[in-house]
């Protein structure tokens, strides 16, 4: 969805199918996954899904970039980082990884065509409704790319507001806790609650809250480190 300044929408886009029709869900998947091709071979970024980590499998994107057999890179994951590097982003990566905390590292690449660039890679844990990690949202994308993230990797990063970031979203709507409150369905008590220690309240209230905030014009998005920003029009909260 598109919002003016002032949060009022603009302009939505997605796909609409019936679930229930296996045909059409498999029509959709195909068609975006055409879109998500087609955005990689233009400016080399895309978004994988990671089930599990160490890692068993690597994303059909991440081979045609970086060129190497698959067990290779089962054996040594950060064979496309420059030698000299290599150490510094494995261990620092790993330890994120293994606390479940987001991981934003900004290597140097070695490509299949021979060229060496700089790349961003982010990887955030999906969590479920019980708050255990489910699985990883993986961004990889030239480091000029400015991300605006969407679908899963938006809702990877959402879950890892903060109680700070939601009282910065309000104090930029200008909204109580009782218009939160009242724009999310969630009870005032549950928003006190939130603001206070986010990880008390359920991911599925938590979901309703930060939908509210980013219906009504608020953007989360990620800085050049792991810090969420919180923003409306030109306003920016870190």
């Amino acid at each position: 969805m598109t919002t003016a300044p002032n949060g009022r929408p603009l302009s939505a886009h997605g796909i609409l199918a019936e679930i229930g029709d296996p045909a059409m869900q498999a029509c959709a998947e195909a068609e975006q996954r055409q879109r998500d091709r087609a955005i990689f071979d233009s400016v080399g970024a895309f978004t994988s899904t990671t089930d599990i980590y160490p890692f068993r499998k690597f994303s059909t994107e991440w081979l045609d970039l970086v060129g190497l057999p698959e067990g290779e890179l089962l054996q040594e994951p950060t064979l496309p980082v420059l030698k000299g590097e290599r150490i510094r982003w494995r261990d620092y990566g790993r330890e994120l990884y293994l606390t479940k905390r987001l991981v934003h590292t900004m290597p140097n690449l070695r490509l299949a065509n021979g060229e060496t660039a700089t790349y961003r890679m982010v990887m955030i844990p999906m969590l479920n409704e019980t708050g255990a990690v489910e699985s990883w949202t993986n961004f990889v994308g030239p480091i000029h790319l400015k991300i605006r993230p969407t679908g899963r990797l938006l809702k990877g990063l959402e879950q890892r507001i903060e109680a700070g970031h939601i009282r910065a979203a309000r104090a930029l709507l200008d909204w109580s806790m009782a218009d939160l409150s009242g724009a999310s369905g969630v009870s005032l008590s549950t928003v006190r609650r939130l603001e206070g220690c986010i990880t008390s309240v359920s991911v599925a209230n938590r979901n309703q809250a930060i939908g509210a905030l980013r219906s009504a014009g608020i953007v989360f998005s990620l800085t050049d480190e792991t810090t969420i920003a919180v923003s409306r029009g030109s306003q920016i909260a870190g």
